[in-house]
């Protein structure tokens, strides 16, 4: 499959029921579009952020004209069990980073899709003495709340909100889209729940942090870095 294909198909897989039911039909699922983050965090919490976090979640991603961030994850952590996730999930699209490391090169680019109303997520990782590895998300906004979605119609449904002038993303539950249907996945049946928090450090620089941690098997995955604009000063 093509990679226009493969983004196509995760954004046709990318819708959410409006019931919260286990299973839903086509009939209920929601169109998706470009995420709104003012929207998703609230008047109060947005105002609360800092400045270039505002800035940089207002700002959309043109066709042909990547948004792209480059920096440094100083740990990318995984437990054997998230290890062993890691590359099984290469089966589905590489939605975990599938090796350990430290001070591993990263870029991260945001992309318009030309298939529909939705923002392209990527990190590509440069380990040393590796091929880059690229792990790709499409992030979709509902009246429900952000969706963000993997390959073969996996993803999750998340809670957006500020704490400490910081943005979150905590993961509420996960989802199986089979179809026309979706399945809402048991707890201890998923990775676990998902924490990202992005810092603004000033000078144009953020940090970024994330932790995957599972109510049996604790943290499975654990990531952090620094990164800035690609092409900026300093």
């Amino acid at each position: 499959m093509s990679k226009a294909n493969a983004i196509a198909a995760m954004q046709r897989l990318c819708r959410i029921p409006q019931q919260n039911g286990v299973l839903a039909g086509a009939d209920e699922a929601i169109e998706p579009a470009v995420p709104e983050f003012e929207r998703l965090v609230g008047a109060e919490g947005w105002r609360r952020l800092a400045g270039d976090i505002r800035s940089r979640f207002s700002e959309k991603p043109a066709p042909g004209r990547p948004i792209r961030y480059v920096g440094t994850m100083h740990a990318v952590r995984c437990s054997w069990a998230g290890l062993l996730l890691a590359q099984v999930c290469r089966l589905i699209g590489t939605p975990f980073a599938p090796y350990r490391g430290s001070d591993v090169p990263v870029a991260i680019s945001l992309r318009h899709s030309d298939h529909a109303d939705s923002v392209i997520w990527d990190r590509e990782y440069h380990y040393p003495g590796r091929a880059p590895v690229l792990v790709r998300s499409i992030k979709v906004s509902t009246p429900q709340g952000l969706l963000e979605c993997v390959g073969c119609g996996f993803g999750m449904q998340l809670a957006v909100f500020e704490e400490n002038r910081e943005l979150h993303f905590l993961s509420r539950r996960y989802f199986w889209r089979i179809g026309d249907w979706t399945l809402w996945l048991p707890q201890l049946l998923t990775p676990g729940t998902a924490h990202v928090i992005h810092a603004d450090l000033g000078d144009g620089r953020f940090r970024f942090s994330m932790s995957i941690r599972h109510r049996l098997l604790g943290t499975v995955f654990y990531q952090d870095g620094v990164f800035a604009r690609e092409g900026a000063a300093g």
